[in-house]
């Protein structure tokens, strides 16, 4: 059974990288927690539901 969509986030400035959720960040700009730049997303995925 699958779960939420998960997001793997990276900032191209710093390179902080974030696991966020896929379905709030689709088609969004995710400001870096780290710089003034934005996360790009790398890949997603179905996480596993318990």
């Amino acid at each position: 059974m699958y779960g939420e969509l998960v997001s793997w986030q990276r900032c191209a400035g710093c390179g902080a990288e974030a696991e966020l959720p896929g379905d709030e960040t689709a088609g969004v700009a995710v400001p870096c927690p780290d710089c003034p730049g934005s996360m790009t997303e790398e890949f997603t995925w179905d996480a596993v539901a318990a």
